[in-house]
């Protein structure tokens, strides 16, 4: 039964990764957000990030809307209402600290 303790790690590294957002963003994926937007590059568009991270376009929109109000992104103009909305990421230290939450959050699931 392999398997199993695969899930239970996996499910608790997923419940710790969740919970270290609620607390520290007021929202369950934000982390994973801000640590896939500072794994790319200097732009994001909203549809990739919700195909990457499999999550619905209000989950993904709310955290991208707080993080362009705190400036941390740069809402681009679109030239039709086609496309997807694009952001540029801001140069800031954010970043960098957001993936390494989501990795101390990953690490510390896995051993829990």
């Amino acid at each position: 039964m392999q398997f199993s303790h695969y899930t239970r790690i996996m499910s608790a590294t997923v419940a710790r990764e969740v919970s270290w957002s609620k607390l520290l963003f007021n929202n369950a994926h934000a982390l994973r957000v801000a640590a896939l937007i500072d794994s790319g590059g200097a732009e994001v568009d909203s549809i990739s990030l919700q195909q990457e991270l499999k999550l619905g376009q209000s989950s993904v929109h709310r955290v991208l809307k707080v993080l362009e109000g705190v400036e941390l992104l740069e809402r681009l103009e679109r030239t039709s209402r086609t496309e997807p909305i694009k952001y540029r990421r801001a140069e800031h230290p954010f970043w960098s600290a957001a993936t390494q939450l989501m990795t101390a959050s990953i690490a510390d699931g896995a051993t829990t």
